[in-house]
């Protein structure tokens, strides 16, 4: 058996980019392949071994323990995690690992929205990534003409979505503000510690990693990154390839620092509020998620994976006891992360 592990996926996915990180600080040994797709008339690249996978979404990873093929990225590094103890990215602390949790969804779900924002609102990002990505995915030798053909189908598939992410004109001015946030965050957690939860980064740096890469490679969100954190920047190159980094986490939730509970509080002020309302419109059946945050509006179709997340998150909470669950139940009340557990 190859003992080597398959990453199927494409840069421009803040997803497939966040899994080689984790598969490079894990020291992992795997192949990166390009991803399948098959929405392109004329050009039908979908891999065989992976015509059978759903969704079809990237990235896909194989496993060779079992020679199955795997979605969803944080299923993924969860998977990882049970089978290769060396090198973990989920603390042992159970509340550092509940809250570990929490900044990776709010990576994946929330911060993909600034990401698929700043990258599909404009005509100079939009031209940018879909040449980037379709060159990427067919590889040399392709007629200029082919690839532009192809990125022009990618481009409207995209942007016909931005509605579903909630990437609208409405909800625009809450996006930057919270990319604005974000990135003084990042700034300031980078004059006091190396990671989000130590000098050893966690799953919730990698959820984070994923948007916040993606927004420093395209030119609207890079110029703001570079102008206002130039830190953030140090940090993506960090992590991007960290399998020589050792470290240590915190001790307990107690020990966050400053910079991880103001991401944690815009959590609370943001992200949870959205899941909350998501749920509530998932569960009466509405069509559309409305809420205020920041001041500010934002409303988008009910999304069920979401009202998922929100589930997953509350049962890791509930699992929690003892002084874990104490000091994890403070530093969510203290961030105006409690509603959404019933705190």
């Amino acid at each position: 058996m190859n003992g080597r592990y398959r990453v199927y996926g494409v840069l421009g996915s803040p997803y497939a980019a966040k899994l080689r990180a984790i598969f490079r600080y894990r020291r992992l040994a795997f192949d990166w392949l390009p991803a399948s797709f098959d929405w392109v008339p004329g050009l039908n690249l979908v891999r065989p071994e992976l015509a059978h996978v759903v969704p079809r979404i990237i990235p896909v990873v194989w496993f060779p323990e079992d020679e199955s093929y795997r979605v969803d990225s944080t299923v993924i590094a969860y998977a990882l995690e049970r089978l290769h103890r060396p090198r973990s990215i989920v603390p042992d602390n159970p509340g550092l690992a509940f809250l570990s949790h929490l900044l990776e969804d709010m990576g994946d779900e929330w911060l993909l929205k600034v990401a698929f924002h700043y990258r599909w609102s404009n005509d100079v990002d939009r031209n940018f990534t879909n040449r980037l990505v379709m060159s990427e995915l067919l590889g040399g030798g392709v007629p200029q003409q082919q690839i532009e053909a192809a990125a022009k189908v990618f481009r409207d598939r995209q942007i016909s979505r931005m509605p579903l992410v909630g990437c609208t004109p409405l909800n625009a001015p809450l996006i930057a503000e919270v990319y604005r946030r974000v990135l003084d965050a990042m700034t300031r957690l980078r004059a006091t510690s190396s990671f989000l939860l130590g000098s050893r980064p966690s799953l919730g740096d990698f959820g984070m990693f994923g948007a916040l890469f993606t927004c420093r490679n395209d030119p609207t969100p890079g110029a703001i990154m570079r102008d206002r954190s130039p830190a953030t920047l140090d940090w993506i190159q960090t992590l991007d390839e960290a399998s020589g980094i050792e470290g240590e986490w915190i001790d307990s939730p107690a020990d966050l620092c400053p910079a991880t509970a103001d991401l944690l509080r815009l959590a609370g002020e943001t992200y949870l509020p959205f899941l909350l309302a998501n749920e509530a419109a998932v569960e009466g059946n509405k069509e559309t998620v409305s809420m205020t945050a920041l001041g500010l509006p934002y409303e988008q179709a009910p999304f069920r994976y979401q009202a998922k997340c929100l589930r997953w998150l509350r049962q890791e909470f509930d699992a929690l006891s003892g002084t874990a669950r104490e000091q994890t139940a403070c530093i969510l009340r203290e961030t105006g992360c409690g509603e959404a557990f019933g705190l």
